[in-house]
């Protein structure tokens, strides 16, 4: 569902506000009760804004280390891309690329979908 042009600078700029301050008490205001994160198949996949709250509030808390390199709103959604650093002790240890899209309804983001690659999650959040 596409979101109104009105609600997209609003609601852009105070996504990107909550995510270069990492501030998950911001984030969680911007979040339907029912945001879903993750394919539902997934047993690290979140399906209400507690979940996201408890899985970024965790990742910090180990070392996860992400910069907000890009930030853009499309007609379908907002596309993210971050550069992810993760502690040694992690599976996937090191530098990576991340690309999350945020639905919105409402003035909330109601779906997080992420990508492996720029184009596919720019082309998910309608920008060309």
């Amino acid at each position: 569902m596409a979101f109104t042009q009105s609600a997209q600078p609003s609601l852009a700029n105070r996504l990107r506000g909550a995510l270069t301050s990492r501030d998950i008490e911001a984030l969680g205001a911007l979040l339907s009760d029912d945001v879903q994160w993750g394919d539902g198949d997934d047993p690290r996949a979140c399906h209400n804004r507690a979940d996201v709250i408890a899985t970024l509030t965790r990742a910090l808390l180990t070392g996860v280390d992400g910069t907000l390199v890009d930030l853009q709103t499309g007609k379908k959604g907002i596309f993210c891309y971050f550069s992810v650093t993760r502690p040694r002790s992690e599976l996937q240890e090191g530098a990576r690329d991340v690309f999350h899209v945020y639905l919105v309804k409402d003035d909330q983001i109601y779906l997080i979908r992420s990508f492996e690659d720029r184009t596919s999650a720019a082309k998910a959040a309608g920008i060309k």
